[in-house]
């Protein structure tokens, strides 16, 4: 009668292990994303994507893996810097730690405004961390060529301005147009959210939120309690076929994210963070 039970308890506990180690693993995914519209002057960019820190620190570890992998130009952070509780100091080591890499871009996600929104926004401003809410920055090269970097606020709290952060983020006006644009979005939710006019004027969509499901049962997919949230789990996805402007399409890619939401377990969802390489063209599938 004891063998069962034994055997249970070493299963459980072998359970537990591996979802903490998802949990706590600093694995940096790099991989090439090919992009038709991205002038040939920025190919080769590289952007360090994290998302849904929550109250996880930022170790040194990920900070050399990175820097191993080739470094990065920008650093983007896709929301959920922090949670209600977490002390504003390990929030500043985490900037501090991910500014190492480069200038350091962030959105705010749901979790953000759970405390007193005032004390990170100042933080974030002494750290030098540029927030894009609802707003963008261009990036230009010695040639001329341009890059929009935009980014969309809160989605759940209603905060989001799609067309405001797509506007000319000189004069207001819609002069950029056919300007290469990334938008960061925290919620990956923005996908549906898209009409066939500002569809047209993005290429790519960073998101989060989602944790990939956090803990994944088998046969479950990923249960979530938004409908978005289940149906852009985690990876890469291409735009309904009305979201397209002529055979331009964005496309949207959702990070697992590096923190989580309750107990720090994760199953079949293991803990992530991102290096792009940007790639002028449409070669490859990333």
């Amino acid at each position: 009668m004891l063998w069962p039970v034994a055997i249970a308890a070493g299963a459980a506990g072998g359970l537990a292990v591996r979802m903490a180690y998802e949990a706590f693993r600093t694995a940096v995914v790099k991989e090439d994303v090919f992009l038709p519209r991205l002038p040939a002057s920025f190919d080769g960019t590289r952007i360090f994507f994290i998302s849904d820190l929550h109250r996880r620190t930022v170790p040194p570890k990920l900070i050399r893996s990175v820097e191993e992998a080739g470094g990065a130009d920008l650093v983007l952070v896709g929301g959920d810097i922090r949670e209600k509780g977490v002390p504003l100091e390990r929030t500043g080591r985490n900037l501090r730690a991910l500014s190492e890499l480069g200038p350091v871009y962030a959105v705010y996600g749901n979790n953000d405004y759970d405390d007193r929104i005032r004390e990170l926004d100042v933080l974030l401003r002494e750290e030098r961390v540029k927030v894009l809410a609802n707003e963008s920055v261009l990036l230009e090269q010695a040639d001329g060529s341009r890059f929009r970097l935009a980014g969309i606020d809160d989605a759940k709290s209603r905060r989001d301005r799609v067309k405001a952060a797509l506007a000319d983020p000189v004069d207001g006006g819609g002069g950029f147009d056919g300007v290469f644009t990334l938008l960061l979005a925290h919620d990956p939710a923005i996908a549906d959210k898209l009409t066939a006019d500002t569809a047209g004027k993005i290429d790519l969509i960073l998101s989060g939120h989602t944790h990939g499901g956090q803990i994944v049962l088998p046969f479950t997919g990923g249960w979530h309690p938004v409908k978005a949230a289940r149906r852009y789990r985690s990876g890469w996805f291409a735009l309904a076929r009305h979201k397209q402007t002529g055979e331009h399409a964005p496309r949207l890619f959702v990070s697992c994210g590096f923190g989580t939401t309750g107990l720090p377990l994760r199953f079949m969802a293991p803990s992530e963070s991102h290096l792009f390489i940007l790639r002028s063209g449409a070669s490859g599938r990333r």
